[in-house]
C-alpha cells in the first residue's frame, strides 16, 4: 500500500511524525512539518537552548543598562544640586549684607561676597571701583556747614535733630577715586559701615578689657574698634605679617606701613549714635586697605565691629550682625 510519504524524499534515518500527526496538513510538502535527523537532534536542542539563553542574556542586559543610564542621570542632578546648595550657602556664609543692620562692606558686586581682579587688568577692576564711588558721594556731596548737618567732635553731645558729617579726608589719600582705591596698586581698599538701628547706641570695650588691649593702640572711648584678619592660618599666611614700604620721593627714604589699615584709624565715631535725625542720617564708615595680599590665592576676610552692649551680644566676633566677610581674589 503506497504511503503518502512516498510523494516526499527523505533520508532514511529521518524521524518522522505518524501518519495521524499529519492528516490536517495533507498531503506532498509540509510546511508546517520538522524533519530532523536523529543524528543531529540533540545539537538543534542545545542551538535553541543557546538561543533562548542569549535572548535572556540580551534582555537583562538591556534592563542593566537602563537602569546604570538612570542611576547615573540621578546621580549628575544630585552632584549638580549639591553643587549649587554649596555655592548658595558659601554666598550665604561670607555675604554679611542680607541683615537689617549691622556691619557691612563694599564693594558688593552681583550680590557675591568675591572681589576678584587683576591689576593688570583695568576692565576687571571698574566694577568694584564704580561700585565704591556710588557709595562713598554721600561723604563727598553733603556741606559741613549747612542745617542740619554738622561735624561731630569726641565726647561732644549731639543736638536732636542734627546729623554728624564724616569728612571725605578721614578715608585716606589712598582710599580715594583719584587713586582707585589703591587697586591699580594691588592694595584693594574696602569701605565697611556700621548702620544700627535708630535708637541703638553701641557702647565699647573698656582700655583694660581683653578687647581693650587687642585693639592696642587703636583703642579710644570715643569709638567702635574695628579690625580685619584672615578667617584661617592659611588666609593671614597670604596676607602676610611683613609691613609694607612705600618711597617717600621728597627725601628718598621709605615709610613703612600695616599689611592691614584702618582710616579712621580708631573705628566709628560714638558720637553718630543714636540717629538724632534718622531721614537724613549718614551712617559712619572706615575705609580697610589692605596692602600685602598675595595674588592667586583666594583669601577670606573677617572684619568685627567691636560693640560690647550684651543686648547686642557679648561676643561680636560670633554675631552675624557685627561681622563682615568677604573674600580676595588678585590674579596677575
Amino acid at each position: 500500500m503506497e504511503s503518502k510519504y512516498d510523494k516526499v524524499a527523505y533520508p532514511e534515518n529521518a524521524f518522522l511524525h505518524s501518519d495521524n500527526e499529519q492528516e490536517d496538513f495533507g498531503t506532498g510538502v509540509y510546511p508546517g512539518v520538522s524533519i530532523i535527523s536523529r543524528r543531529y537532534k540533540h545539537e538543534d536542542t542545545i542551538k535553541i537552548a543557546c538561543f533562548k539563553v542569549k535572548r535572556k542574556f540580551s534582555r537583562v542586559a538591556l534592563i542593566g543598562g537602563c537602569l546604570a543610564i538612570l542611576l547615573l542621570i540621578i546621580a549628575i542632578i544630585i552632584i549638580s544640586t549639591s553643587g549649587r546648595n554649596e555655592a548658595e550657602k558659601e554666598k550665604d556664609l561670607y555675604s554679611s549684607n542680607k541683615k537689617p543692620y549691622g556691619l557691612f562692606f563694599q564693594p558688593e558686586v552681583d550680590n557675591s561676597p568675591l572681589l576678584s581682579f587683576s591689576p593688570q587688568n583695568q576692565a576687571s577692576m571698574n566694577p568694584y571701583l564704580n561700585n565704591l564711588d556710588f557709595h562713598m558721594h554721600v561723604y563727598n556731596t553733603y556741606s559741613y556747614d549747612k542745617d542740619p548737618y554738622m561735624v561731630c567732635k569726641n565726647g561732644e553731645e549731639v543736638p536732636d535733630g542734627k546729623v554728624c558729617v564724616q569728612k571725605m579726608a578721614t578715608f585716606g589719600e589712598e582710599c580715594t577715586h583719584l587713586n582707585h582705591y589703591g587697586y591699580l596698586q594691588g592694595r584693594p581698599c574696602v569701605l565697611l559701615t556700621l548702620k544700627l538701628r535708630p535708637d541703638d547706641v553701641p557702647e565699647n570695650f573698656p582700655n583694660n578689657s581683653k578687647v581693650g588691649k587687642m585693639l592696642n593702640d587703636t583703642w579710644s572711648p570715643y569709638h567702635i574698634g574695628l579690625t580685619c584678619d584672615g578667617e584661617t592660618e592659611d588666609d593671614r599666611k597670604y596676607i602676610g605679617s611683613d609691613q609694607w614700604y612705600t618711597p617717600v620721593l621728597t627725601d628718598h627714604t621709605v615709610m613703612k606701613e600695616k599689611p592691614i589699615q584702618n582710616f579712621p584709624g580708631k573705628g566709628f565715631n560714638l558720637p553718630f549714635f543714636p540717629q538724632r535725625n534718622p531721614d537724613k542720617y549718614i551712617p559712619p564708615s572706615v575705609m580697610v586697605q589692605f596692602n600685602t595680599l598675595m595674588t592667586n590665592h583666594p583669601i577670606s576676610i573677617k572684619c568685627v565691629a567691636w560693640v560690647a552692649n550684651p543686648e547686642f551680644g557679648e561676643n561680636p566676633e560670633e554675631s552675624d550682625i557685627y561681622t563682615a566677610r568677604f573674600r580676595f581674589l588678585i590674579t596677575k
